[in-house]
């Protein structure tokens, strides 16, 4: 697949801009460490302005000051359709050419892996459908392509477990699709993972049974089909000697209750890390859903792997350059940032309004299924989909650009770049299998 002049006129370039954003007043404390948030401060988190030449007129979307979506042409606001069986959107965007293609027949021999070169990679796989029988095929497609394209392996190492990171704040309605997630854990037994050694995890004991992942309280079971439950808010799961503070207003200020130790008065300016995500597997896996932030302005790869999984998370979901730090500085705490392996998205349904609170009315759709090490990518073009659709429903758009974005992806913090020419587009199944 070559890049023609015609799409090369798409890929707009980057000029810098803004001013400096320096945060401060955040410390990660932990055994015998202290990693100061300057790692983060420092990077151009600029604000537009009108000479950045951004348009939201008569459905347009244009930005000349950032990497373009490599799948999918902005300019031309996806339709939206009734789904057949629900009230969801369908989102079908134009497609266009990357700079850098890499199908997936060409990856025929599994290259040396390099370190951080894997984050290079965004793999696509257009759905069939998304039933399990859909899934499993993607998953097991897309795992083979990974490693065949980045030289690392999914399968067990020294501990022999694996983490999978759902979503589930929003509730049934919005939580990570339970079909992709079994194809994801019978795609790891497949590899030489026990069922019991493939641990699910998440933030809240009552969203995960509202979202199906644990049983009703009355049955008293904390597996869900013989893999284990982690829900981190019943308060077994943190470590004293690991956390991040920051001076934000103390829960009293959130009206917030006690309901572990981790919350008691002392530790309001406390955010403490969930121990299993860092020592207790050989690496894990991230599967969100797609939301829109007051935060962060995404809620996607980069949340669910940070914000959704520290305690006394709430101080930051309203204050957005902390919210930044917070996720930025935490993905990039060197123990964290080894286990975290991939991210798998799906684009079943996403809501590009009103979260974390599930509006059927406010969400779309597409066959289509992501994978990368970089999260950064998959949260930009979460960002450019949102914009399309609000701009189509006559909402304001999610601007400026969300800090997070330059935060993440510059200087030797990065977790990998939203560049469309510094990324490798892996396009599945590749086009001569249609």
């Amino acid at each position: 697949m070559k890049f023609s002049e015609a799409d090369a006129s798409l890929n707009f370039n980057l000029r810098e801009r803004g001013r400096r954003h320096r945060m401060d007043g955040m410390n990660f404390s932990f055994s015998k460490i202290w990693f100061v948030a300057a790692c983060v401060a420092g990077f151009w988190a600029g604000t537009l302005s009108a000479a950045d030449d951004v348009s939201i007129a008569q459905g347009e979307v244009t930005r000349a000051n950032a990497g373009f979506d490599p799948l999918a042409d902005i300019g031309e606001l996806p339709k939206e359709t009734a789904a057949p069986d629900s009230a969801s959107a369908s989102v079908q965007p134009a497609s266009v050419q990357p700079a850098s293609v890499a199908p997936a027949a060409e990856a025929e021999k599994p290259v040396p892996a390099k370190p951080e070169t894997h984050r290079a990679f965004l793999f696509d796989y257009e759905l069939s459908g998304f039933s399990q029988r859909d899934y499993a095929a993607a998953v097991a497609d897309l795992f083979s392509a990974y490693e065949k394209n980045t030289g690392r392996k999914l399968v067990p190492a020294e501990k022999k477990k694996v983490a999978l990171k759902i979503y589930t704040a929003s509730g049934k309605g919005l939580s990570t699709p339970v079909a992709l997630t079994r194809a994801v854990r019978d795609e790891l037994i497949r590899r030489g993972f026990a069922r019991e050694n493939i641990l699910l995890v998440d933030l809240s004991e009552k969203a995960l049974r509202r979202a199906g992942y644990l049983p009703p309280f009355r049955r008293g079971e904390n597996d869900w089909e013989g893999s284990p439950v982690v829900a981190l808010d019943t308060g077994d799961f943190y470590n004293a000697k690991w956390f991040i503070e920051n001076p934000l207003p103390s829960r009293e200020s959130y009206s917030m209750t006690t309901s572990t130790k981790w919350d008691e008065p002392q530790n309001d300016r406390k955010s403490f890390l969930p121990i299993p995500l860092l020592f207790d597997v050989d690496f894990r896996i991230n599967l969100p859903v797609a939301t829109d932030s007051p935060a962060l302005g995404v809620s996607g790869a980069l949340a669910n792997a940070t914000l959704w999984g520290v305690s006394n998370q709430r101080r930051f979901l309203d204050n957005p350059a902390n919210a930044a730090a917070l996720a930025v500085g935490v993905a990039t705490i060197p123990e964290f940032k080894a286990k975290f392996e991939l991210t798998l998205l799906s684009l079943e349904k996403f809501q590009f309004i009103g979260a974390p609170k599930f509006y059927a009315e406010y969400t779309a759709s597409e066959k289509r299924l992501w994978l990368s090490a970089n999260p950064v990518i998959l949260d930009y073009l979460l960002w450019l989909r949102m914009n399309a659709c609000r701009s189509r429903r006559g909402f304001e758009p999610i601007l400026p650009e969300p800090p997070v974005f330059a935060m993440a992806s510059r200087g030797s913090v990065s977790l990998g770049s939203c560049v469309s020419s510094e990324i490798t587009l892996v396009e599945l199944p590749a086009k001569d299998e249609k």
